[in-house]
């Protein structure tokens, strides 16, 4: 990938001293994302920097002049003014977290330095105060976002403020203002030694090479559309911004500047009350709503060549705004399972039910549906019976051992299902659930008779299978089952002890140790040692104090555990399965 430079786009190389001139303003728009440089990449920076003067002085340059630079990388600015002498007013459109680390590099320098007049010239390159007697205006060299600017200013532009970061609460501060505590941290420790002694020498030949041999390549345009199309050129090339920040600059970018500002605030609200991992989510759910299929592309490049391109309008306003109503629809049907209009007893059971859905089920792609119904049919009771009908369908087809791209096509065609369908009933009655159910079920019955049903899905089959059992006994109860869950044999896979030998034989032991009938789910960690011994001591000083659950407490209620008592078990286990999951 190639960027072709036109009389509307410039490319330039500037030492630092050069960019942080009078030449130059910037700001960084409050779309971008907040600063999130980690003290790793901050440490990195200092570091590298470090490592090309040793490496000049390693090389015989004795002579500054001699020293070779060192390229830092590029910035891609979008003027909003310029004046015929060539100082102009940018828009940082990609490099605002480099350009942001080296004013916080400079002003942490600044107030370490004893030089008076270096301290004068760092200060000046990066802040300048309003002087009414001259007639001078406040000249900010880089305008943080405005979350960010009032802290920016007092602890980083203004002389000795990095010095009273020490005494901030960072609890007290958001991600970003953190981050730049840290910064100015790792930057004034980078220069001292292990005796908390200042390495001058260090500090100012480190000064003097970032201001003059340090080098940014600044791209320039005219064109906002220019900008950010170098700005996703760029960053194509690894750099690890997420599809919800490409997103969200491509949104925020094509608003009028009188309500920009407001769907920053309203976009970076989801960010803080999500985090980066469950808003990237969501936004998916969001593509998969749209487009009903595996992705192909990154999610952002599939929003930005597929739904934009056929649906122009659902970009920007509409977009964020339909954004905040899916997060809406994810808080109240995925995470708090709260529905309105329906009895105490289905609210407890919707609540349990999308809980351990939530919690259990192997992937996640499936709450598209359930958001997408919930859009469309706005009606609680409905949601509940849909996603009883769509547990159903997905965990007969995990169980049955399907493919996950089977499984996802699954929850494509459900969600063709919902578009097409005008009920409830008619989805449940298409075919992506009705299809092949006969032979669907029987498979379903021969994985609950599996020998070694113990080890389906990795254990997570009949962990998620016991905990659904378990809360169709107890479904008025509003239930949690965060605690660590283990699956426990009731006759011991290595029976050591003569009771378990007397009760069951060597082929008995080897085919029904790893049954459905033959396991229990418990809290906490596995005792080997207790689980050997004889039905009545194991239940008595290891079982009974390990489990709460109803389904459990069915086997602890025995007085003995055989070959007629595990049957039985089995037995009732499997059709009280059959029962819940292949009735539609």
């Amino acid at each position: 990938m190639y960027i072709l430079f036109t009389e509307k786009v410039k490319a330039k190389e500037y030492y630092i001293k050069d960019l942080l001139s009078n030449k130059f303003l910037f700001e960084i728009p409050d779309y971008q994302r907040a600063y999130s440089w980690t003290k790793e990449n901050l440490k990195q920076l200092v570091e590298d920097i470090w490592e090309s003067v040793e490496l000049n002085k390693a090389r015989g340059n004795k002579e500054f002049d001699q020293y070779e630079p060192y390229f830092l990388g590029s910035i891609v600015l979008c003027s909003k003014e310029y004046k015929d002498d060539g100082c102009g007013i940018y828009d940082v459109i990609d490099g605002q977290q480099r350009l942001t680390s080296i004013i916080m590099l400079i002003a942490a320098i600044r107030d370490l330095i004893d030089n008076e007049e270096y301290k004068k010239v760092l200060s000046d390159l990066i802040y300048q105060k309003p002087n009414v007697l001259m007639g001078i205006k406040e000249s900010i060299r880089v305008k943080a976002r405005g979350k960010e600017e009032e802290f920016f200013k007092k602890y980083i532009l203004t002389n000795g403020g990095t010095e009273l970061v020490k005494d901030l609460d960072m609890e007290e501060l958001s991600e970003a203002k953190q981050n730049m505590v840290n910064a100015i941290e790792v930057f004034r420790d980078s220069f001292f030694n292990e005796n908390g002694e200042l390495l001058e020498e260090k500090l100012n030949e480190f000064i003097v090479y970032l201001l003059q041999k340090v080098v940014l390549v600044v791209i320039t345009t005219e064109s906002f559309t220019s900008a950010f199309r170098l700005f996703n050129v760029i960053n194509a090339r690894g750099l690890p911004l997420t599809d919800s920040d490409l997103l969200k600059s491509e949104n925020l970018r094509v608003m009028n500047p009188e309500i920009r500002k407001e769907y920053t605030d309203i976009w970076e609200s989801h960010e803080q009350d999500l985090g980066k991992e469950k808003l990237d989510q969501i936004i998916g759910f969001m593509r998969t709503m749209k487009l009903k299929n595996k992705v192909e592309e990154s999610v952002y490049e599939e929003f930005s060549k597929k739904i934009f391109r056929n649906e122009p309008e659902y970009l920007g306003v509409n977009f964020v705004n339909h954004l905040t109503a899916v997060k809406a629809l994810y808080d109240k049907y995925i995470i708090d399972g709260n529905l309105e209009g329906v009895s105490e007893e289905e609210k407890s059971y919707y609540k349990n039910l999308i809980n351990i859905m939530r919690e259990f089920l192997p992937y996640d792609d499936w709450m598209a549906s359930v958001i997408r119904f919930a859009e469309k049919f706005n009606d609680d009771k409905l949601v509940l019976e849909f996603v009883k009908v769509l547990e159903k369908r997905l965990v007969i087809d995990w169980v049955n051992g399907n493919s996950f791209a089977d499984r996802l096509n699954r929850v494509y065609g459900i969600l063709e299902a919902i578009e097409e369908k005008d009920s409830l009933e008619e989805i449940k009655e298409a075919p992506v659930f009705l299809y092949d159910l006969e032979r669907t079920t029987a498979y379903f019955e021969n994985a609950l008779n599996d020998i070694d049903f113990y080890s389906k899905g990795r254990m997570m089959i009949p962990k998620y299978i016991f905990v659904r059992l378990d809360m169709e006994k107890r479904a008025n109860e509003v239930l949690d089952y965060s605690d660590k869950i283990m699956i426990e044999h009731v006759l011991p896979r290595n029976a050591k002890e003569a009771y378990w030998k007397d009760n069951f034989s060597a082929d008995q032991r080897r085919n029904w140790a790893n049954k459905f009938g033959n396991l229990v789910i418990i809290t906490g960690a596995k005792n080997t040692r207790a689980n050997n011994k004889p039905f009545a001591e194991k239940v008595e000083q290891y079982l009974s104090k390990k489990s709460d659950f109803a389904i459990t407490k069915e086997v602890l209620e025995l007085s003995d555990w055989n070959m007629d008592s595990l049957k039985d078990r089995h037995e009732s286990l499997v059709n009280r399965a059959l029962e819940l999951w292949t009735k539609f």
